[in-house]
């Protein structure tokens, strides 16, 4: 069976990183406890993440046609049509995004931008408890659909042997008949891609200072961590506050004497 090229590389690179991001982001929320430097890393992965989804959505519209949004299957009866197809002996194949692993994408991509403003929101103590439940209710489904896509992906591959469980690594697919694989690997764009993630990735970095938590983001300071400067802080002031209280009892009892 003669393989064909269907993905370029700006695709399969934004798939395993986009997928290694959402295990550290996911890791680190569910592993370290959030008064920890480390819990941080979680929501500065995350806006990595955020940041590659803008980067995909330009080449959604710009790149290889299997790469185009438009080439996503999104109708719910294709999407029905080929969950029944995969138990049946005669699947139908697509040489991009099945309907399935289209459905897949794009959620994972809305979620993902959900998941970074929500996170903004708590960041900024704006209905924090509001959005922290917003928050955590994105990333568990975030998760749902990762367990699924892989299921799927499994189950194609299990039952049909086509090898579709390796086309985000080779880039490749069976060919389908009256289908023309894609024209370049797009490999500058690809080393684009790289260098501009790179890039935010270093300046997110530099930008957060470990010891309070905080990230200044074109001047505008996002609290990422607890700051246990701020807390003992408070905890002197409401001591010295319950300690005046007890003073201020005290020489009332002494005037009651007199």
């Amino acid at each position: 069976m003669e393989n064909i090229k269907v993905y370029d590389l700006p695709v399969r690179i934004f798939h395993w990183l986009f997928a290694l991001l959402f295990v550290m982001s996911f890791s680190i929320a569910k592993i370290i406890d959030d008064d920890s430097t480390l819990y941080a890393y979680h929501m500065l992965s995350g806006i990595l993440m955020v940041f590659m989804v803008f980067l995909r959505v330009v080449w959604g519209f710009v790149g290889s046609k299997t790469s185009k949004f438009r080439s996503f299957k999104l109708k719910p009866s294709e999407l029905i049509a080929y969950v029944g197809s995969i138990v049946s002996s005669a699947p139908k194949r697509y040489l991009g995004h099945n309907p399935a692993s289209s459905y897949a994408a794009a959620l994972m991509m809305v979620f993902t931008v959900g998941i970074g403003f929500s996170g903004l929101m708590m960041s900024l103590r704006i209905y924090k408890h509001f959005f922290e439940e917003v928050h955590e209710l994105l990333a568990n489904g975030f998760l749902v659909l990762v367990l699924l896509h892989i299921a799927g992906v499994l189950l194609h591959q299990l039952k049909h042997k086509d090898g579709m469980i390796f086309s985000m690594l080779t880039g490749k697919k069976a060919k389908i008949v009256d289908e023309s694989e894609i024209k370049s690997n797009h490999p500058i764009v690809a080393l684009v891609f790289v260098v501009f993630l790179m890039g935010m990735g270093s300046y997110l970095l530099k930008s957060f200072d470990g010891n309070t938590g905080k990230l200044n983001v074109l001047g505008t300071q996002l609290q990422l961590g607890e700051n246990e400067h701020d807390d003992h802080k408070g905890k002197r002031s409401n001591f010295s506050e319950d300690d005046e209280d007890d003073h201020d009892e005290d020489e009332d009892e002494d005037e009651d004497d007199d």
